[in-house]
């Protein structure tokens, strides 16, 4: 059922928020964290959970997993890769979990992560350490750093290993990288890495969850050994809905988070079954529908004429309003030389001074953003720096950034105040 008009012409900016379900005296700059969808997808979700209560057996045991795979189609379409080699999983965490702790270490294995990788995936990371004995090689990028320079620094790491071991990998079992970090939000140049990665026979686990809907992918041509992407962060589906990449060759090492009825060993080398899609399809009684709303999600985004020109608008306002917010701070926008960071979020620093007694800064920026100005972006300390990261969204235009600029400038007026003061 089609649910859009595809050929009807939408204007980029404050019109479209009709299109979704938020407040009217809300100014929404933090679609990074929780994404948002239409009023049309929310209709969608709707309709199948009605689908399935009308007969729930129907549903489950014969007419939702059709539905399902022609979901993974779909993406599988806008990824670049097959519809076998995806399975749905309820965010980015859960699929890397499923993957991370799937995986059989030996003695002496270790994990490459980067500090800005997402704080929940290094306690994963902090877990297979506690339980499996594994070796953590963190790296510390400093921000704005070239992707030449990150790239080499992931090189040097590896090459030391080798160098320590005298095997070709150093011991490395996988990395773990981000697509696009969190904080600061900005672009990885994960291709080159995963190439990195392969030529040293490293297995590469990617995080993208900020990926989908914000940059292209084409995961055929970047061939990694594994990737997660959140579908409710920047592709407008209901929350809920994430998708694990596994190519064929490695799907015999992954089993979902929660062991299911399907679970089976493939250790042994002369195993050639497969029970990837199997284990991920059923892992106990859950709501799917989040999963089939990419279908009315793709099919909104196709009527604002399609992925390249929510990326030419989206890219070109985070810019714009970076640079607008950067001004009015009297800072700057956390950017290289390239310009290679900024996609759909943009950083800015801020005019406040990191002291141990910031502690409470967090919360401030929470509640004077949310209750008073009625807009919020996310602040963070990279390196002793505080910054902040503001989503371009389609429903937004400059005048928004300008708004979230003033409330920013407001609030860290009163925060060097109560520094200069000596409050805490």
């Amino acid at each position: 059922m089609q649910l859009f008009d595809i050929n009807a012409k939408k204007q980029f900016g404050k019109s479209l928020r009709n299109d979704f379900i938020m407040a009217d005296d809300y100014t929404p700059m933090n679609h990074g964290s929780y994404g948002t969808y239409p009023i049309q997808v929310q209709k969608a979700l709707r309709d199948y959970q009605d689908l399935a209560e009308r007969s729930i057996d129907t549903w489950i045991k014969r007419d939702m997993y059709p539905e399902i795979y022609r979901a993974k189609e779909k993406l599988g379409q806008l990824i670049s890769c097959d519809a076998d080699e995806l399975a749905f999983v309820v965010n980015t965490s859960t699929g890397i979990n499923a993957v991370a702790r799937s995986l059989r270490f030996e003695e002496g294995d270790k994990v490459i992560l980067l500090s800005t990788i997402y704080d929940a995936m290094g306690r994963t990371l902090q877990y297979l350490k506690d339980t499996r004995n594994v070796e953590l090689i963190k790296l510390d990028p400093v921000y704005p750093i070239s992707d030449d320079d990150l790239v080499a620094m992931i090189e040097d790491a590896i090459l030391k290993e080798e160098a320590k071991t005298g095997v070709t990998g150093g011991k490395i079992k996988f990395a773990l990288i981000d697509a696009i970090t969190s904080v600061p939000g900005a672009i990885v140049p994960y291709e080159r890495i995963i190439k990195l990665l392969r030529d040293h026979n490293i297995l590469s686990l990617i995080d993208g969850a900020h990926a989908i809907g914000q940059i292209a992918l084409n995961l055929r041509e970047a061939d990694p050994d594994f990737f997660v992407t959140n579908c409710h962060k920047w592709l407008f589906t209901v929350r809920g809905s994430a998708i694990l990449y596994v190519p064929k060759r490695n799907q015999h090492l992954v089993h979902p988070a929660t062991i299911s009825a399907a679970y089976k060993d493939h250790s042994d080398v002369n195993d050639t079954s497969n029970t990837f899609q199997a284990e991920f399809s059923w892992h106990g009684t859950q709501d799917f529908s989040p999963y089939l709303t990419v279908f009315a999600a793709l099919e909104y985004r196709e009527s604002l004429g399609g992925e390249e020109k929510i990326r030419e608008y989206c890219w070109g306002l985070a810019r714009r309003g970076g640079a607008l917010v950067a001004k009015i701070l009297g800072t700057d926008v956390l950017e290289n030389e390239e310009k290679s960071l900024t996609a759909q979020m943009v950083n800015v620093r801020l005019p406040i001074v990191a002291h141990d007694g910031d502690g409470y800064y967090l919360d401030r920026f929470i509640d004077e953003g949310v209750y008073k100005h009625k807009c919020f972006v996310p602040p963070f300390k990279h390196h002793g720096v505080w910054y902040t990261r503001l989503s371009a969204q389609v429903y937004l235009d400059e005048s928004d950034f300008e708004k979230t600029g003033y409330a920013l400038k407001e609030i860290c007026a009163q925060l060097e105040k109560e520094r200069l003061e000596g409050k805490k």
